[in-house]
């Protein structure tokens, strides 16, 4: 694997602050173990939607609000512990529904620790196989080697530009070896040590989106 610096590099460690980042307040009918990130998230909204699903009662469902520009976007993203899933080759499969959206699509990033630093191990944000316009349900999928130095596994939807996105009945599962990469991997290796994001799930969870997130406040009451 090359290690590379720059842009890119910067790029990481933003996505990696918003991830790590405290959430915003509680909107209602959120997906449990899903936050929303991004520079222009004020510009969308992430909520838990009843009456659009591939199958069950709900779905993920990523909407734009506001003024909206190609070049804004927002993730949404889920959280967990690469140590299971080291030296596997592991595959993100989805179904996607678009609504007149300019780009929108799966997305996976591999984090953990390389010459002592934070690097990002792999990504794919399916670049090359985005979903736009209005679209029906779809397969998507990502297929990722999970390297021996991997901390952390991001991984979730991301909708760029305008449009409203929904997202159901996700699956990650180990591929075999011959099983090929959706994309090839291009590590950064950043200037900053490697921490540990708050709420990292040991597996992933909620991947059908069929419970909404609770406040603990309301929990207790």
């Amino acid at each position: 694997m090359k290690a590379t610096r720059g842009p890119a590099a910067a790029a990481a460690l933003a996505l990696a602050a918003l991830a790590s980042a405290p959430g915003s307040e509680l909107a209602a009918q959120t997906p449990d173990a899903w936050v929303l990130v991004g520079q222009d998230i004020d510009d969308y909204r992430l909520r838990l939607d009843a009456e659009v699903a591939h199958s069950g009662a709900s779905s993920m469902r990523i909407e734009a609000r506001g003024n909206r520009r190609r070049s804004q976007w927002v993730a949404s993203v889920q959280l967990v512990d690469a140590t299971s899933y080291r030296g596997k080759r592991m595959r993100l499969r989805g179904y996607l529904r678009a609504d007149d959206v300019d780009s929108g699509g799966l997305w996976v990033r591999v984090d953990g620790i390389l010459e002592g630093k934070y690097a990002m191990l792999a990504l794919d944000n399916s670049e090359d196989r985005r979903i736009e316009d209005t679209r029906e349900w779809e397969t998507r999928e990502i297929v990722v080697d999970i390297p021996p130095e991997g901390v952390t596994i991001l991984m979730g939807a991301m909708l760029t530009g305008d449009g409203e996105l929904w997202v159901d009945d996700l699956s990650f599962e180990e591929v075999a070896d011959d099983v090929p990469l959706t994309t090839e991997p291009e590590v950064v290796i950043t200037d900053q040590p490697y921490s540990r994001p708050p709420g990292v799930f040991p597996v992933p969870t909620n991947l059908d989106f069929e419970r909404e997130m609770v406040d603990p406040m309301e929990s207790e009451r």
